[in-house]
């Protein structure tokens, strides 16, 4: 049994994009949200569309305390966001259901998207109610966090700009590969994947010994994609280009 706090599922009452539309990632049916925290939101580009997925898996039911019968299990009715601050200007967020009122055992999405003109780091708070069958004390109150969206000035300049990258990538553009430079192990590498312009997970890059790496991008649709390096200083966004 999970505790209802991990899956906590997003949405948005304000000043939602009535005419965005998204469906649920199907490669997503465990309980939880996807992105997680460790893979984060893509990065934006200063002046360019932006689309964001978000799936939410939300579990039937959860363990509660409650006073005198101590912990019991209680179905989930539905996970429901109050607000969301932090969007980069711009942006704003819509639902799948429409409501904003993701019931509980059943998997829905939420879609953050639009044109961000004002480059910066936009920390984001979504604030949510958690309805649980039976609680004696109402809805449970709930904040995440520990997402964020980073806006870069320049992207044709590399995602990097702001500080000096210690990884490089070529080719890029690249046709059925890329190899990524510069994994020294003086900075822990711990995990690298691939990401497409929506934000949806491509592939989980199994790390090899070396201070390169290649990643096959054989079977992948043309486009923008993001190559994000966890390491020991925190996460290295590349933007990378499938011709």
């Amino acid at each position: 049994m999970k505790k209802l706090l991990l899956f906590a599922s997003i949405a948005f009452i304000g000043s939602l994009n009535l005419n965005a539309q998204c469906t649920p990632d199907p490669q997503y049916t465990s309980p939880g949200i996807y992105p997680d925290s460790a893979t984060n939101f893509a990065a934006a580009c200063s002046g360019e569309a932006y689309t964001q997925l978000i799936t939410n898996v939300v579990p039937a039911d959860t363990t509660v305390t409650v006073p005198i019968f101590g912990q019991i299990t209680a179905d989930i009715d539905s996970i429901v966001l109050v607000d969301v601050t932090g969007l980069p200007p711009g942006m704003d967020l819509a639902c799948n259901p429409t409501s904003c009122a993701y019931p509980g055992g059943q998997t829905g999405c939420a879609i953050i998207s639009g044109t961000c003109n004002t480059p910066g780091t936009y920390n984001l708070v979504f604030n949510l109610k958690a309805y649980v069958a039976g609680f004696p004390g109402g809805p449970q109150s709930f904040t995440l966090d520990y997402y964020k969206i980073i806006v870069y000035a320049n992207c044709n300049a590399g995602l990097n700009e702001t500080s000096a990258s210690p990884f490089s990538m070529f080719p890029n553009p690249a046709g059925q590969k890329v190899v990524i430079n510069g994994l020294a192990s003086e900075y822990g590498v711990e995990h690298i994947t691939l990401v497409n312009a929506a934000g949806q997970l491509v592939k989980n890059i199994s790390l090899t010994e070396g201070t390169s790496q290649e990643i096959n991008l054989e079977g992948l649709n043309h486009g923008l994609y993001f190559v994000k390096i966890g390491y020991n200083k925190g996460t290295e966004v590349l933007k990378l280009i499938k011709e």
